[in-house]
């Protein structure tokens, strides 16, 4: 190869010895939506990267830590929903740590960052 690059030029891999989280993320660019506790009010979000460990939205709505946040979102042409536990916030960014999720979801976060950084057949979009 000659001065590219075989991965996608939108994606960036997080390195784990850069970062104080156990788990790389990600970088996606996605719509998502967001209820707090057990309410089904949603609210409209940008997913800003995921992992298994859990994932960054920004919002408009102001979240604070503890808080528990069902999400929802398409990912690999699938809609899921993971409920999770705000770890994190910082002005209009929102860290958000997974609780309980099954491992058929988990598996399609790892499809999708394999899918993104190790499928040499895949096109620039």
């Amino acid at each position: 190869m000659s001065g590219g690059s075989f991965f996608n030029d939108s994606l960036h891999f997080r390195d784990p010895a850069q970062q104080k989280r156990k788990k790389a993320r990600a970088q996606i660019d996605a719509e998502a939506e967001f209820a707090i506790g057990n309410s089904d009010a949603y609210q409209t979000c940008h997913l800003v990267d995921i992992g298994i460990g859990g994932l960054s939205f920004s919002s408009r709505s102001t979240l604070y830590q503890g808080d528990r946040v069902k999400i929802r979102f398409r990912l690999l042409e699938r809609m899921v929903t993971f409920e999770g536990e705000v770890s994190r916030t910082s002005g209009k960014y929102v860290g958000l740590a997974f609780l309980n999720p099954d491992d058929e979801k988990l598996e399609l976060i790892q499809k999708y960052i394999h899918t993104n950084f190790f499928d040499k057949d895949r096109k620039k979009s």
